[in-house]
C-alpha cells in the first residue's frame, strides 16, 4: 500500500527460549499473526540447540537477525581487537544458525564512540523512539511511550527500541501491533526500512530513523 506507515520495532537481548509461554514466543507469535516482521538483534552466548529454534522461528516468518555482541559487554572497556571480536564470534554463529551474515548490529547499553563505531564493522541501529522497556515499567506505560510518539508524528519510518526478554514487553507489542495497523502501520525490518527509502546503511554510521 502507497500510504502505509512503516516503522521497524527491534528486539535486544535475545534469543530467550522457544518455549511457547515464553516472552519472545509471544512477541514473534503476535508478529506471525499479523504478517509483520521486525529486527531481532541477538546476543552470541545465548545461542544454543534450544534457543536455535526460536531464531528458527523468526527467521520462518521473514524478521532479520542482528548481532548484540557475544558478551553484551561495555564496549567502552575493551580494546579495538576485543570489540571487533565481540562481534565477530556472534557474526558467526549467526551464519551458523541462519544460513545469512549478519548485516547489522546494534552496541549494547547504546554507548557511542568513533572506536566502537569503526571496530564493530557493521551498520549501526540506534533508536529515534524508545519503548524504556528496560526501566522496569509497566506495560501500560511501554504501551504509552510508544503511543506518545505516534501522537507527535515521530513513530513512522522511525527504529524503536524494545527487548524480547521481557513479559511486560510482549503484552505490550500484543496490543500495539493490531492497534497501530489499525492506524495504517507495517511494522518491517530495519533492512527493509532502509530498501523502502533507497537507503544504503554504511559500516560504522548510526541511525537512528530512516526516512
Amino acid at each position: 500500500m502507497e500510504n502505509e506507515k512503516l516503522v521497524a520495532f527491534t528486539f535486544d537481548d535475545g534469543p530467550v527460549s522457544y518455549a511457547e509461554d515464553s516472552s519472545a514466543m509471544r512477541i514473534l507469535k503476535t508478529l506471525e499473526k499479523y504478517g509483520q516482521t521486525s529486527t531481532f538483534f541477538y546476543v552470541g552466548e545465548q545461542m544454543n540447540a534450544d534457543t536455535k529454534r526460536e531464531i528458527d522461528f523468526a527467521q520462518s516468518i521473514g524478521c532479520e537477525a542482528g548481532n548484540h555482541t557475544y558478551t553484551h559487554c561495555f564496549l567502552s572497556k575493551c580494546t579495538k581487537e576485543e570489540i571487533a571480536e565481540e562481534f565477530a564470534k556472534t557474526t558467526k554463529l549467526l551464519e551458523e544458525y541462519t544460513g545469512k551474515t549478519p548485516v547489522l548490529a546494534r552496541i549494547p547499553y547504546m554507548e557511542e564512540s568513533d572506536l566502537i563505531h569503526e571496530a564493530a564493522g557493521f551498520p549501526l541501529a540506534h533508536c529515534s523512539v524508545d519503548s524504556k522497556d528496560y526501566t522496569q515499567i509497566p506495560t501500560e506505560e511501554i504501551i504509552q511511550n510508544i503511543m506518545d510518539a505516534e501522537v507527535k508524528d515521530e513513530l513512522e519510518n522511525a527504529i524503536v527500541l524494545l527487548h524480547e526478554h521481557y513479559e511486560t514487553t510482549a503484552a505490550a507489542v500484543e496490543y500495539l501491533i493490531p492497534t497501530l495497523m489499525e492506524k495504517g502501520y507495517r511494522f518491517v525490518t530495519v533492512s527493509e526500512l532502509a530498501k523502502r527509502h533507497g537507503i544504503t546503511m554504511e559500516k560504522g554510521e548510526l541511525y537512528s530513523r530512516l526516512d
